[in-house]
């Protein structure tokens, strides 16, 4: 081939090359910071540490949520999350700055998870330095990331279910606030879908059984109440029957009211009259 010909191959290649890479879209960083903000600097403009606290840290303490707004507020809408979307954020912060990053990353496809963490790992930290705490978010991404076991699972699943219905399912009376709170912490236990039938399963059991045993100790103590009642009355009748509740009641009149004890008729007398309203009584029963 001659020279010139080879050098003509040669930035036709490079021109083939050059232009593929133009073409390439890149990461609007600026987007993917406001869309990021939308959920972890809620706020921000009146409490610095909002990011740390929103999709830092917990030990960053509970975010502000009195007066809620963040910095794409009079901004466009186009690439910040909706008010819908951010229902459905996990509420613990590691776990909410990745569910941010999944869903930033939708919005903005160019985007990667490398552009996330180059922009915005960095203002968590300075913003947990606000808070007055110390982390590394790439640690603290790569411990979240990592597949909890069952035991783990578990106990936080108990953990969440317990906090919303009670130790005693009181506040799961019914079957909707049940359910929706079994999706509720099915939602926050990230990685842990493979085991949420198991504990649908276990934790029903359990409140059908707290709830039966409750059924079982009212009646029980219906039925002790109705007893205690019937052996009342059996032994009342039988105390008029046998004028032993009279008796009983002359005898208490004339030891502690009379005092001669009753040795005279006149004493026996009043005694017998104080005591008339049992007659009364038995009357009633009969």
């Amino acid at each position: 081939m001659k020279l010139s010909n080879l050098i003509f191959t040669g930035f036709l290649g490079c021109m083939v090359a050059f232009g593929a890479n133009a073409a390439a879209k890149k990461c609007s960083r600026v987007n993917l910071t406001r869309c990021l903000d939308s959920a972890c600097a809620i706020n921000i403009g009146v409490n610095p540490a909002a990011r740390c606290q929103y999709c830092g840290t917990a030990s960053a303490g509970a975010p502000v949520t009195k007066g809620l707004s963040n910095v794409t507020a009079g901004q466009s809408t186009k690439y910040a999350l909706t008010a819908k979307e951010l229902g459905v954020a996990p509420s613990d912060p590691g776990r909410r700055y990745m569910w941010a990053t999944t869903e930033c990353i939708k919005k903005l496809p160019d985007c990667t998870t490398d552009d996330v963490s180059a922009v915005y790992d960095k203002l968590i930290e300075q913003s947990c330095k606000s808070a007055g705490v110390s982390i590394q978010i790439a640690n603290t991404i790569e411990n979240i990331s990592a597949k909890p076991t069952k035991t783990k699972c578990t106990e936080t699943l108990n953990t969440c279910i317990n906090k919303k219905c009670g130790t005693g399912f009181d506040a799961c009376t019914t079957d909707a606030d049940f359910d929706r709170f079994i999706a509720e912490c099915a939602t926050d236990a990230t990685g842990c879908d493979e085991y949420i039938a198991d504990f649908r399963k276990t934790v029903t059991a359990d409140r059908q059984k707290v709830y039966a045993n409750r059924e079982n100790a009212v009646q029980s103590l219906i039925e002790n109440y109705q007893t205690v009642r019937e052996n009342k009355l059996t032994n009342a009748r039988n105390a008029c029957n046998n004028k032993t509740a009279s008796a009983s009641c002359v005898n208490t009149v004339c030891t502690t009211n009379m005092p001669g004890k009753c040795e005279g008729d006149t004493e026996k007398a009043m005694a017998t009259q104080l005591c008339k309203f049992y007659d009364t009584a038995c009357t009633v029963l009969k």
